[in-house]
């Protein structure tokens, strides 16, 4: 790969019509300026493209996320137009061209939140108390949540694997961050030891033996076959303890564009449609069917308090179903629920990919209600619980564990591409729906 002399590329993208993207070229960056005091200069070399990029620029305004990487000063008209142009971010790894960090040598690997571009990154750094981990404290960067200013380093060795192409490279780019909130989920938020169970995101009420008790519970995930979706029905499978902490079922609400990808996973108990004609995709329908195979008939007689006791659950995971799907099944399911003498849990994730501007996704959030009784999840607030309930190191030994297990999904195929172009072509193919259910694109720069 070129080194600092090479001319930078980056992605600049509309803030409000963020699936409308520009590849600039930035002659005027170099030479780049001496590296301040305990500071790292990194380049991205490996990442990839996902529907969470998208939602970082749908969410930019609100949360933050284009302050993470500002259009540098060398940006040319129009693009130098801050209120209307940004960067947005990925996951991946990135060099150290430099450092004057100690514990940081020139020639490692970072990995976490970058860039998209090849033009280098300046991050003021300190020891992030685990080994192998460092802080951003650049003071631009404070404003963003915690889970966004950690990254982890990696010897020099690393980059040979990412000259080889290498899956696992992929794999880390693609599912390792989503994996991280499918963890905290299951061992945490949902932790089969109850008083444990922590919120899953700040200011909620929450209950390890109501809200978070999955106990024999039917589980639904909508967008079943998105990266969080995959890992949480894995880890629900895998490294739920004791064994009979586990989900009665866990059941996917796919759409047609991802079931038969969904299906060749294995981690589903069954596949359910969530479009077409007639009983096989109504809501109603298809939970009393589920019901009916996993559980006793609905009562008939007044519910003692044994009954109250024993009342199961039906738990629905809304990783970012297509046209609203999950909110809409969750109202249409609160009557069969109750029917059934089930509670109905509803836990929104993730969100699909559409192109919304900031006024309306504010609203929209305004606007987000259902019948069930329902949650939202924030992973870097669950990850600052799970560090205060176990400690850092023990935080970390068990993701590292967990990440290290699951690290490969049937069915599932890496599309690498190579420089700034192809990576501008995934862009536009995720914006347009034209990526297939069972794909993931990784890129080198």
């Amino acid at each position: 790969m070129a080194g600092i002399s090479e001319i930078p590329e980056v992605q600049i993208l509309e803030k409000e019509k963020y699936f409308t993207q520009a590849l600039v070229r930035l002659p005027d960056a170099l030479p780049l300026p001496p590296l301040g005091p305990s500071s790292v200069r990194i380049r991205t070399e490996a990442f990839s493209l996902t529907s969470n990029n998208f939602t970082y620029a749908q969410l930019g305004t609100l949360l933050g996320w284009w302050g993470a990487h500002p259009l540098p000063a060398s940006v040319p008209p129009p693009f130098n137009d801050a209120a209307k142009y940004g960067r947005t971010n990925c996951w991946g790894y990135a060099r150290v061209l430099e450092s004057t960090f100690p514990d940081v040598a020139a020639g490692s690997y970072f990995w976490g939140y970058l860039p998209i571009g090849t033009l280098p990154q300046d991050l003021e750094v300190e020891g992030a108390g685990v080994p192998g981990h460092v802080t951003v404290t650049s003071a631009y960067r404070q404003h963003l949540m915690r889970i966004y200013n950690r990254y982890r380093v990696y010897p020099e060795s690393k980059g040979l694997e990412i000259q080889r192409l290498d899956e696992g490279i992929a794999y880390d780019a693609l599912f390792r961050v989503m994996h991280k909130t499918a963890y905290l989920m299951n061992s945490f938020a949902f932790n089969p030891i109850p008083e444990r169970a922590i919120p899953p995101a700040p200011k909620q009420a929450w209950s390890g033996q109501e809200q978070g008790n999955l106990d024999d519970a039917i589980v639904v995930n909508f967008a079943p076959g998105s990266k969080v979706g995959l890992a949480f029905a894995y880890l629900l499978r895998h490294e739920r303890a004791p064994q009979k902490a586990q989900p009665r079922a866990i059941i996917a609400a796919a759409s047609a564009y991802s079931r038969s990808f969904v299906e060749g996973t294995g981690l589903y108990d069954a596949v359910v449609p969530t479009s077409g004609g007639g009983d096989d995709a109504d809501p109603a329908a298809i939970l009393s069917r589920i019901l009916k195979q996993y559980e006793a008939p609905p009562t008939t007689t007044t519910t003692t308090t044994t009954q109250q006791q024993r009342k199961r659950k039906v738990a629905l995971f809304d990783f970012g179903g297509r046209g609203g799907v999950g909110a809409r099944w969750a109202e249409a399911l609160a009557p069969v629920a109750e029917e059934w003498g089930h509670t109905l849990l509803y836990v929104r994730i993730g969100s699909e990919i559409q192109e919304r501007g900031a006024a309306e996704t504010l609203a929209a959030f305004q606007a987000r209600s259902t019948g069930a009784s329902a949650a939202s999840v924030n992973a870097d607030d669950m990850r600052t619980a799970a560090i205060e309930q176990v400690g850092e190191e023990e935080y970390y030994r068990g993701l590292d564990a967990s990440w290290a297990a699951f690290k490969r999904v049937k069915g599932f195929k890496v599309r690498w591409g190579e420089g700034m172009e192809s990576a501008v072509k995934g862009w536009d193919e995720l914006a347009r729906g034209e990526v297939k259910a069972d794909e993931g694109l990784a890129f080198r720069i």
